[in-house]
């Protein structure tokens, strides 16, 4: 039985005792031909989940297969140390609950804090690779902490000022209140929530036309109190209508959907309205703005009637499309929110209330003030904080900007060059991404994280700068460690003028994004290693890094080499668990890796993961795994005893071949070709389907039956055979189950090395013979019906029966030389074939007294093979046997004592003590059986 924990075991101190040369697998030899892998960082500061396992598997398959083929691949592994994964991890540990009190804590204490807690789990991460055998160096990783990394950051960052891509701007940005910054388009897309927000429709006076109302839509009511304008389409169509002594204005398509049997009492392009005034919503800014522009109509192209009522609420504030139109027409800006998402004193009437918790007040006060025209739900995403979990706001602010508009054209072509598995996410979710990219808000204004590289003048000179050495020479000190607050005591003078760092510190995501380079402390040194392997040749993670790290690297790449990061890329499918639903604490469907791998199996946990293709969603558990992955791994377990207890496999190959071993020689060889094939298009469900199939089907549930009789002798050609599919099969499956493949190596063949510097298998064309094959399946197949129908009889395979007639659709010449196989196998004398419409088999079932007797003899056989097995015997142990049975058997003694291992066989009564005996009866006929060993 296969036991692999056993496995895990023997393979792991075996792998311990290379662990210094396998160490080179996983480094740079300049000796070999190229193949580059980068590694996305994890952050070590939580244990290692399931999903990390999924895509751990792609990448090492992958990585094994192509050293296995002759290449360098180095594999650096790598950690992600900063940003608000961190802190905010921090925070709750120490009960901070904003950017005031970490200040009052001590920012030196607090990232302090961040940078001990950055690695408290790297020993389960350490751990986890290990047992998995995740070959990739993690004794000398790139983190994105270390000075080197963040000054080739820094470096980067200067090369965007010198292209103009890097800019400072007021922008209308995604911002956590709860995190006091602004987040990347990328960071939003990581933390959307299928929320019901209640909508507000408000009716705003016009100051122009007496008991006249604009009836505008808002799906945010807590903007209401900053709206300074309302935006129309100039060429959509509006509509005038009464109801209860008032007019109403809004766009025609929509009347109906709040006006039922309405009339229209005129009818005006959207143009018509522009500079139209009307009268504040709320009073809180009146006095302020009397003598400007707001609460006047402006046109806008981006208003439409798919939902609401063509009449858009403008809070310059807090949307970027009102942002840009408000200034584009002059209209004030207004901000009434603290940097937490709270009004503040200037509206009184919910001063002190977080945004999203005032929509219900501010619909009650709008009813109260007969103002509200209509409310209901509206089920949408929402975005929310993808490490706090806060709604976000939009919010204006003033950050730093990668201008990745101003590449937009570059980026797609450059994404043109890139391989996806799956593919279609190349013009789908990335390429859709790419074409809607908005300008990257770069700064954070938080604490732990690179520092933005900018010196500021008071009269707003910058400096950007690209290296510590660049720094130390302006500020004449020496630097130890860049982060904050250290660096924040950094000034310098020049030209007479004094230079303080702008405080915040980058987007994370930039720091991973730099990977590519930074993890060689490029262009500081590396430079020609770095040429050879960038852009790197393959990348792997989840399907949330196509607008996570593979986005972040794609942009980096594009801004500042015009290349793609990365030639070719696995998105791996998310894990569920076995119902398809998606694993969480609440619902307690998480599961945790190494109690899966101690339930099952590493080896089993490695193959489900390729179970589907790698883009597909993974249903994942541990009935799961027994079901489809283990009975495989037991039974090639079980081939492997066979082959270990029963024959002595040889590389020495025969002068002649039985024609099963040259079939199972031939599908060894298209095994190696179709795996070969599959691998390279990261088809490795595939890859795992085909390798199933040839171990069940074609190895164990066929070919080990074909040859059963030819172990009892010295068999050359069943020797050499045995060792070609061992050697090319634990080849091939040596980058997806590594223990089993290993442990089936270092035991069957002695091997002092490791499987892992083994060459992958190279088809021999002239072993493939798919006539062979294709006749071989016929063969299978007329067996399997000859058995069928032998059941349907009820009549046992060893009982031979005299002929059988199969009618094939076509005639098979190769189908000759295979007849004694099916007779074997089926225990029929002769076989008639002809040719019809449909495949058949008739069985001549009339059982004459020379079949009878062979059938006794063959049960009597398996008896004695059984007690053989009971006795604890092995295939070289003789014995001295006696049979006492009602028929005559004696015909069958050479065959007899061939078969059991009988130096000594007599057939008569039995008498005296033996070691093993045995009394049976076949077709009511008792016989006994007893033996001596010897």
């Amino acid at each position: 039985m296969y036991d692999f924990k056993q496995v895990e075991s023997e393979v792991q101190n075996f792998w311990k005792a290379q662990e210094k040369e396998l160490e080179k697998t996983r480094e740079y030899d300049s000796n070999k031909k190229l193949f580059s892998f980068l590694e996305g960082p994890p952050t070590a500061n939580a244990p290692p989940a399931l999903h990390h396992i999924e895509v751990r598997t792609f990448k090492d398959i992958f990585c094994k297969y192509k050293y296995m083929q002759g290449f360098t691949v180095p594999r650096q592994g790598g950690w992600d140390c900063h940003g608000l994964p961190v802190e905010v991890q921090i925070e709750k540990k120490l009960d901070l609950n904003s950017k005031k009190e970490i200040l009052d804590y001590g920012v030196d204490k607090f990232t302090k804090e961040c940078r001990d807690s950055v690695f408290s789990y790297i020993q389960e991460w350490e751990e986890n690779t290990q047992k998995v055998d995740y070959q990739i160096d993690l004794k000398k990783p790139y983190r994105t902490l270390d000075n080197e990394y963040m000054e080739s950051v820094w470096w980067s960052l200067k090369e965007l000022h010198k292209k103009g891509l890097l800019y400072e701007g007021k922008k209308v940005v995604p911002y956590c209140p709860r995190c006091e910054t602004p987040l990347s388009s990328h960071e939003v897309s990581q933390g959307y929530k299928d929320v019901n927000d209640p909508t507000a429709v408000v009716t705003l006076k016009s100051k122009e036309e007496e008991n006249t109302f604009f009836l505008a839509w808002t799906t945010t009511p807590w903007t209401l109190p900053s709206n300074l304008a309302l935006a129309v389409n100039p060429k959509t169509t509006y509509v005038k209508t009464e109801k209860d002594g008032k007019t109403y204005i809004l766009a025609k398509d929509l009347l109906n959907k709040y006006f039922e049997d309405a009339k229209i009492k005129e009818e005006f392009l959207g143009e018509t309205l522009i500079g139209t005034s009307y009268e504040p919503l709320f009073n809180y800014f009146e006095s302020k703005f009397k003598d400007t522009n707001a609460w006047t109509i402006i046109p806008a192209d981006f208003v439409n009637t798919d939902d609401g009522t063509g009449i858009v609420h403008m809070a310059p504030a807090f949307g970027e499309d009102d942002f840009n139109a408000c200034k584009d027409h002059d209209i004030p800006f207004i901000q009434p929110l603290t940097n937490k998402g709270h009004f503040t004193g200037e509206v009184t009437d919910f001063a002190g209330m977080f945004v999203k918790q005032a929509d219900k007040k501010i619909i009650k006060w709008l009813e109260e003030n007969k103002k509200l025209f209509k409310t209901e739900k509206y089920l949408h995403p929402y975005p929310y904080c993808w490490r706090c979990s806060t709604p976000l706001i939009y919010f204006a602010t003033d950050s730093w900007f990668v201008k990745v508009t101003a590449i937009k054209d570059k980026l797609l072509k450059n994404a043109s060059k890139i391989e996806w598995s799956p593919s279609h996410i190349k013009e789908g979710r990335f390429g859709k991404w790419l074409e809607g990219a908005r300008d990257w808000a770069l700064s954070r204004k938080k604490f732990w994280g690179t520092p933005l590289p900018i010196w500021r003048s008071e009269d707003g000179d910058e400096v950007c700068i690209d290296s510590i050495e660049e720094l130390e020479k302006l500020s004449g000190k020496k630097i130890e460690d860049i982060h904050k607050p250290m660096i924040d005591k950094i000034t310098f003078e020049k030209d007479g003028k004094k230079y303080t760092r702008v405080s915040d510190v980058i987007d994370c995501w930039y720091d991973s994004g730099s990977a590519s380079f930074a993890q060689l402390h490029y262009p500081f040194e590396n430079k020609d290693y770095f040429d050879k392997r960038f852009p790197y040749d393959f990348i792997a993670e989840a399907v949330d890094q196509t607008r996570g790290w593979f986005y972040t690297l794609h942009v980096l790449g594009t801004a500042i080499f015009d290349k793609p990061a990365y030639k070719s890329v696995v998105c791996a499918g998310h894990i569920v668990d076995e119902k398809g639903e998606k694993m969480s604490k609440s619902k307690g469907n998480v599961l945790i890796p190494n109690e899966i791998f101690d339930a099952v199996g590493i080896d089993a946990v490695r193959l489900q993961m390729c179970g589907t293709s790698v883009g597909d969603q993974k249903r994942f558990s541990v009935h799961l795994v027994n079901e489809a992955i283990l009975p495989t791994l037991n039974i090639l377990f079980n081939t492997y005893r066979f082959a270990n207890n029963l024959l002595k496999p040889s590389s020495k190959k025969p002068k002649e071949q039985t024609i099963e071993d040259q079939w199972m020689i031939s599908k060894t060889d298209s095994l190696i070709q179709e795996v070969t094939k599959e691998i390279e298009k990261h088809n490795y469900h595939q890859c795992l389907k085909k390798i199933i199939k040839y171990i069940g089907d074609d190895f164990s549930r066929w070919y080990i039956k074909l040859i059963r009789d030819r172990t009892n002798k010295e068999d050359e050609s069943l020797s050499y055979t045995f060792y070609y599919v061992f050697d090319n099969l634990t080849k091939l499956m040596a980058p997806f189950a590594p223990y089993l493949a290993e442990y089936i190596q270092m035991n069957l063949f002695k091997q002092e090395k490791s499987i892992h510097f083994a060459k992958w298998p190279k088809a021999n064309q002239k072993n493939i013979n798919k006539e062979l094959e294709s006749s071989m399946d016929l063969a299978q197949e007329i067996t399997s019906q000859i058995l069928s129908e032998r059941e349907k009889e009820k009549i046992g395979v060893r009982w031979p029966l005299s002929k059988a007639k199969v009618t094939l659709i076509e005639e098979s010449k190769e189908l000759k030389e295979l007849e004694p196989l099916i007779k074997s196998q089926t225990n029929i004398k002769k076989l008639e074939f002809k040719t019809g419409k449909e495949f058949s088999v008739k069985l001549d079932t009339k059982l004459t007294e020379e079949l009878e007797l062979e059938g006794y003899h063959r049960e009597v056989s398996r008896k004695i093979q059984g007690l053989r097995k009971k006795a604890g015997l092995q295939k070289q142990d003789d014995i001295s046997l006696v049979i006492e049975a009602e028929y005559n058997i004696s015909k069958f003694e050479k065959e007899l004592k061939e078969k059991v291992g009988a130096v000594n066989l007599s057939f008569g009564t039995i008498e005296g003590e033996f070691e093993f005996s045995s009394e049976a009866k076949i077709k009511e006929k008792t016989f006994k059986i007893a033996f001596n060993r010897l």
